[in-house]
């Protein structure tokens, strides 16, 4: 199974995901190619997402025009920092917030929230958000694989859901071929009708 639900104790202590409809975000870009797939896909089914991007990707690749879509802050370098690791998340945080300074909420790499990454979260003002679904995109090393994603996302999908995807990953343009519109017509009753 690539797509998985986040484990009820952790939304708890995270938080309440979104009152009503499905919340798009997108981790680890930008990427020089498969970023603007991903927002021209975005534009075609008319829908917003919300993009954590890494500092050191914007500064290596440049940023695309996100236009209407949320930034932010996945720490500079996306490091697997120690628990009480204080300097480095600030540094990290700080880091990226600078390159990005309209980034309004922030995505710990890993969704490893630790208490330095929360420390520094909350001295430069950014919520923390995390998701209610990884779609386990990361995984896929094939068309097979993308295809049992996507359906396993769609299967998964609940009203209120962030789901966790990844735009510099190769295989997400298939993926979201078959969950957008799906998320479109905002008719998951009918999703077991999808063909992926």
């Amino acid at each position: 199974m690539l797509a998985r639900r986040t484990h009820w104790l952790k939304q708890a202590l995270l938080g309440p995901g979104n009152a009503v409809g499905i919340r798009l975000t997108f981790d680890d870009g930008p990427h020089p190619n498969h970023t603007s797939v991903v927002l021209q896909q975005l534009e075609t089914h008319d829908q917003e997402a919300a993009f954590f991007l890494i500092g050191q990707n914007v500064l290596q690749y440049g940023r695309p025009d996100y236009g209407r879509h949320t930034l932010g802050n996945h720490t500079y370098s996306h490091p697997r920092l120690g628990w009480f690791d204080l300097r480095g998340a600030e540094r990290e945080i700080a880091r990226c917030q600078a390159i990005l300074p309209e980034a309004t909420q922030f995505r710990a790499p890993f969704g490893r929230l630790t208490p330095g990454l929360w420390r520094a979260t909350r001295r430069h003002g950014l919520p923390c958000m995390h998701w209610t679904l990884d779609s386990g995109d990361w995984k896929c090393r094939s068309l097979d694989d993308a295809r049992t994603c996507a359906a396993e996302v769609i299967r998964l999908l609940r009203d209120g859901d962030t789901v966790l995807f990844h735009d510099s990953h190769p295989w997400i343009e298939p993926i979201l071929d078959a969950v957008l519109p799906v998320i479109s017509r905002n008719d998951l009753a009918s999703r077991s009708e999808v063909r992926v």
